[in-house]
């Protein structure tokens, strides 16, 4: 974890603990509160990756190679940044989703191909629970699929598409147009989805269990 927060969270602190009366005691409970839970989750993390990569280690056929043949500069500057994700991560299930970068950055080295690793971890700390969920869902399938067919029981159609069209964005999904239907209460765009390549590479290495 960084030594003390960033310029902005400096300056902050320094207006909150100028507030008269309560600002000492305010930029305490905030600010104190924050780094230890930051510390915390990471802390959670690197305690349950222990015994997680030494079964990883003892299992032959998902062994885990030697730290030199990852490049460290390319290594040092992916954990740097997955230790800043880590911190600010609140929901449990993306840190698990962290925790399955991790053991599959060290399964397959970073070595050369550090653009793609990169971009893997910046979409991953981008997507919402929703968009994990839908990226799931498009793997487990063995063809393209309707777009209007995709429906969630208590979710609003538009917040399915408009996470559809996201995930198109991020290069995730791919799709093709069927049809458009014009007038009356049927206007649509009707067309066909499914991961990427990039999409399915994404899944393999963030999404699914070792």
């Amino acid at each position: 974890m960084k030594a003390e927060g960033s310029n902005g969270e400096i300056v902050l602190e320094a207006i909150v603990q100028a507030i008269p009366y309560v600002g000492g005691p305010l930029s305490t409970l905030y600010f104190g509160r924050k780094q230890e839970k930051r510390f915390r989750r990471l802390e959670r993390f690197y305690t349950e990756l222990k015994d997680e990569i030494a079964s990883l280690h003892r299992n032959s056929e998902t062994g885990i190679p030697d730290i030199s043949k990852h490049n460290p500069h390319e290594l040092s500057a992916i954990l740097e940044q997955l230790n800043e994700k880590v911190e600010s991560e609140h929901l449990e299930s993306k840190r698990r989703l962290y925790k399955q970068y991790f053991k599959k950055t060290m399964m397959y080295p970073v070595n050369g191909n550090y653009d793609e690793r990169k971009l893997f971890l910046d979409i991953l700390a981008a997507l919402t629970p929703l968009q994990i969920e839908l990226v799931v869902f498009f793997s487990q399938q063995s063809g393209p699929v309707q777009g209007s067919s995709i429906s969630k029981p208590g979710v609003e159609q538009a917040l399915i598409s408009g996470s559809v069209a996201q995930l198109k964005t991020y290069g995730l999904v791919q799709s093709a147009l069927n049809s458009i239907v014009f007038g009356g209460a049927g206007n649509a765009i009707h067309e066909s989805l499914a991961l990427s390549d990039f999409g399915r590479r994404f899944h393999s290495f963030c999404c699914s269990e070792i």
